[in-house]
């Protein structure tokens, strides 16, 4: 068995050599270099793309007019992010004035919102479910009642709405009893946005009066009570009297 010489031991391992860099080139072109190139050009060509749609939607926007900025304090004229159950109670008040009814009762109740369907952005909405009965003469006073509800900046949602009409009138003596209504409604807030605290609503609420006794200090007939008395006339009145006395002489002649 013959053995190798040096030299070709030499080329032997020269030969080997090349043949492991090629083998190792091959595979980082293919394996390596390749699939990089490729997935930078479909990079470049999602990033044209991209670029096109980006141009077009600007251009989009800027023949677009120009819309109303609204700012957070109107927002939350519609949705605040607290109760405002002060600002409720006044503006059925002032629904009670302009539509001429008579309130007897408001009951407010806070709760959270349970959607059947999750909404994002709406996890942490909460309600106030407000129930109002008033008395009022007739129908148009209901009707007038629910229109100055509705026409609250907050946005509200009437729920139910309950009343029971009168008898006909037969008689002419006969008088007409008032229609009581129960309405429900629900205002909502988002308590969660206390960043926007300072953009609150503002409740212009009348200041206390602050009597100790809140009943009327009387009930009207002390004032009746009191009639003016005339003051008696003190002047002194002047009467000249004059009185002729005549002496018992002349008295006697004269009666000769």
């Amino acid at each position: 068995m013959s053995s190798m010489t040096k030299s070709q031991k030499e080329k032997a391992l020269i030969i080997l050599a090349v043949v492991f860099l090629l083998v190792l080139g091959a595979y980082s072109y293919f394996m390596v270099y390749a699939p990089a190139k490729e997935a930078r050009l479909q990079a470049e060509l999602t990033l044209s793309s991209e670029r096109d749609v980006l141009i077009g939607l600007q251009a989009q926007l800027k023949e677009l007019p120009e819309g109303e900025k609204i700012s957070t304090s109107e927002l939350q004229q519609k949705v605040s992010i607290e109760p405002l159950s002060e600002l409720l109670v006044m503006q059925i008040e002032q629904a009670e004035l302009l539509s001429k009814t008579l309130l007897t009762n408001i009951e407010m109740l806070q709760e959270p919102v349970t959607l059947p369907v999750p909404i994002e952005g709406l996890e942490n909405l909460q309600q106030v479910k407000t129930t109002v009965t008033f008395e009022t003469a007739d129908y148009k006073g209901i009707t007038a009642f629910i229109k100055e509800i509705e026409a609250m900046d907050r946005i509200l949602v009437i729920d139910a709405i309950d009343f029971t009409s009168n008898e006909e009138v037969t008689a002419a003596e006969s008088e007409k009893e008032a229609v009581e209504v129960t309405l429900g409604f629900t205002a909502y807030f988002r308590p969660d946005l206390i960043a926007l605290a300072d953009t609150l609503p503002k409740v212009d609420a009348p200041p206390p009066a602050g009597k100790v006794n809140p009943l009327p200090a009387n009930d009207g007939t002390a004032l009746a009570e009191e009639e003016v008395v005339p003051a008696e006339d003190t002047t002194d009145v002047d009467v000249n009297v004059e009185v002729n006395v005549e002496d018992g002489e002349s008295a006697a002649a004269d009666g000769q």
